[in-house]
């Protein structure tokens, strides 16, 4: 068949003038760098025949559909190298992809480091938490109270409390605690007991065990991650109540220990003075009570009022630690009860040195006194060196004591200078007199004399 009269398939291609308007695919799989080739004997086109294009242009002289200004020079122009022109002509083509990308990487950056934080801060939470956790750390919380001497928390955190006399309060045990930590130096350790679901403790004062603590985990309530919290299951400091009294008192004073007036409930015995031998029949003396009382932390305070309102404090003997209470040494007339005992002494010295009249010492004692025919009988007095009458000096109250207000004991010391007259100097004659005086009828007798 002649080219020439071979018509064109106008179903697959376009007319010649239309190929301006032909959409060309680029991706068809044809490459501007591919050689046609055509069977051998069989029909190619003539060399231009596919290069040649009239193509036509809008109004503006421009072309429609790829924009390319229309010129004599482009319509010999091949169609390959119109595509090209147009390829190179056109805008470049905006990559989304590599936006995207850049965009992504960013954003994936953004989150790794957002991440990374999280995680940075999860494990210091973490860490926080599991540190707490720890039952040491619940130890030394506990032992800061020991260190800053806080005996108000180191009390409530004991689970059983001591046992507290009405002698003594909490702030006495808390006193008594604080002696025991003070000027120490405190620690604690892992006792034989001690495992991981069961720490226990004991605190160290120099040494010594002075408490000890359990920890438990808590059923309900618990830290970040699950972590326990720890309690105090028990606190046992060792406060033991080792102080006592014994009281030796006359049964007329009222008695407080620590402020706290004795009963009966520490009455444990009593005794009867053996002074009572000088007043009877006319007096009896007050007794002396005995108390006892235990389980105190530290060393009370004695205290005691005697019948005519004076207080004393007492102090225990360094040998025994008891507390001796002796009979009151002064009373509202005390000073007038010693004026009568050296008056008395004074009367009985002079009586036996013969310088007073053979009644002298009736008034002084009972008339039913057993002891002045005694004194009276004695003959010496007849018997006595001449001398002149005596001078009594040095006059000294040596003891005073005062039974009740009926019954009093007082010892004097006085001397009589008298001249003899079988020398020059004078003679000094001392007296020491143990008197007891009772009331009789609202007047003071010499119930007796102790020699």
């Amino acid at each position: 068949m002649n080219r020439q009269n071979k018509k064109k398939d106008t179903s697959i291609y376009p007319k010649d003038k239309d190929w301006v308007n032909y959409t060309v695919d680029i991706h068809d799989g044809w490459a501007d760098d591919v050689a046609l080739v055509y069977p051998e004997g069989g029909w190619k086109p003539d060399e231009g025949e596919l290069t040649t294009l009239d193509l036509e242009s809008d109004d503006e002289g421009k072309l429609t559909t790829l924009g390319l200004e229309s010129t004599e020079e482009e319509d010999t122009k091949t169609a390959a190298e119109i595509i090209q022109k147009s390829q190179t002509a056109v805008k470049p083509k905006t990559h989304y992809f590599r936006t995207f990308l850049i965009l992504w990487l960013g954003l994936l950056a953004i989150a790794i480091a957002f991440a990374l934080g999280y995680f940075y801060d999860f494990l210091d939470s973490y860490e926080i938490a599991y540190q707490a956790s720890l039952p040491y750390h619940m130890m030394d919380s506990i032992m800061q109270s020991f260190y800053d001497m806080d005996m108000d928390t180191v009390y409530k955190m004991q689970t059983d409390l001591p046992v507290i006399t009405e002698f003594e309060t909490e702030e006495t045990v808390k006193l008594y605690m604080a002696e025991l930590l003070d000027g120490k130096e405190l620690s604690y350790e892992k006792t034989a007991y001690y495992n991981e679901d069961f720490p226990e403790y004991q605190v160290l004062a120099d040494g010594y065990v002075v408490a000890t603590i359990s920890l438990r985990k808590s059923q309900t309530d618990h830290l970040d991650y699950d972590f326990p919290v720890w309690y105090i299951s028990s606190f046992t400091f060792y406060t033991q109540p080792l102080e006592s009294f014994h009281i030796e008192v006359p049964e007329n004073y009222t008695v407080y220990v620590n402020g706290v007036e004795l009963d009966q409930d520490y009455y444990v015995s009593h005794t009867s003075p053996a002074e009572n031998a000088f007043v009877e029949p006319y007096q009896t003396l007050p007794d002396i009570k005995i108390y006892q009382g235990e389980g105190l932390y530290i060393t009370p305070t004695v205290t005691a009022v005697n019948n005519f309102g004076a207080e004393y404090v007492v102090l225990p003997e360094e040998s025994t630690g008891s507390y001796i209470i002796p009979y009151p040494a002064d009373c509202p007339d005390a000073e007038a009860m010693k004026a009568y005992a050296v008056e008395a002494v004074t009367m009985y010295a002079n009586y036996i040195s013969n310088d007073t009249p053979d009644n002298a010492l009736d008034p002084y004692f009972p008339s039913d006194s057993t002891l002045l025919p005694l004194i009276k009988a004695n003959t010496s007095r007849l018997y006595y060196a001449s001398h002149q009458t005596p001078e009594i000096q040095n006059v000294e109250i040596r003891e005073f004591i005062v039974y009740n207000e009926n019954a009093y004991y007082c010892e004097v010391y006085l001397e009589q200078s008298m001249k003899l007259s079988s020398q020059r100097e004078p003679e000094i004659v001392p007296t020491d007199g143990h008197f007891y005086f009772v009331r009789i009828d609202g007047e003071w007798k010499i119930s007796d004399i102790a020699y």
